[in-house]
């Protein structure tokens, strides 16, 4: 079990179970979780594991936006995550990047991070996955949430090289078969996503950059911008969450 470690990005919105994740690859409860509908991860945090004996590290990241934290610390938030990945492909250390996403929740901010996400790996041939989660009680087989939901994600411009429709909630002896059935199924998904997924790291190849120093002076001024703009236009809106979406302009189907 030796070799290079591959390095798994987890993102998302706060609140969707980045945590959760991490605890069904790993199988067993490394990362805290939260119960109440508030960011539990503040910082980058990265977990070990080791999957067809191959080693992994997971990088269970701050939650982008959700919570209560305000726009302001959501901007931050986005800031460390580009900051984040830009330093790995600096390092041609990144592998896999896993958009960890509700099955149940639409918000513009789905679009928006990817976006921003890809705005960073776009020269760079690190591939994303799309993993849903929260399906533990979704009618027929959880895979459904794929075809139902593949053609809108697409049509807005989100494009994922595999995926995975899964639950993560705790193993519950008092939990239905049914439910555990599907936990088990989940683990056995997600772990067989990042083995056959995992890019190896010579061919993260990134594109021509400027010298580390002005680079970082860069990536920081954009980033300050990014958290000055999103603190002036809450203060403008009063602090209303104006990046919801209407389920009625995005048919985004649970």
């Amino acid at each position: 079990m030796s070799g290079p470690v591959h390095n798994v990005i987890v993102f998302g919105e706060s609140g969707v179970g980045k945590s959760s994740f991490v605890n069904l690859v790993v199988g067993s409860q490394v990362a805290k979780i939260s119960s109440d509908a508030n960011a539990c991860t503040t910082r980058t945090q990265s977990y070990d594991v080791f999957i067809h004996g191959k080693k992994y590290k997971l990088w269970d990241t701050a939650g982008l936006d959700g919570g209560t934290f305000g726009l302001l610390r959501a901007a931050i938030a986005e800031r460390n995550l580009k900051m984040f990945v830009r330093n790995l492909l600096r390092k041609k250390e990144p592998s896999l990047l896993v958009y960890y996403v509700r099955g149940s929740r639409a918000t513009r901010a789905l679009v928006r991070h990817y976006q921003s996400i890809r705005s960073v790996t776009r020269d760079n041939p690190v591939p994303m996955v799309i993993v849903a989660t929260g399906l533990e009680n979704s009618r027929g087989d959880m895979e459904n949430w794929w075809h139902r939901n593949t053609a809108e994600l697409s049509n807005h411009g989100m494009e994922f090289v595999d995926h995975a429709c899964i639950t993560s909630v705790d193993d519950d002896p008092r939990d239905l078969t049914l439910v555990r059935t599907r936990r088990t199924c989940s683990q056995n998904a997600v772990r067989d996503l990042i083995f056959r997924n995992c890019i190896p790291r010579e061919q993260c190849e990134t594109s021509p950059q400027l010298p580390a120093g002005r680079q970082d002076d860069l990536t920081h001024l954009r980033g300050w911008t990014l958290v000055v703009w999103t603190y002036l236009t809450s203060t403008l809106l009063s602090g209303q969450r104006y990046l919801a979406l209407s389920l009625n302009n995005w048919p985004y189907r649970s």
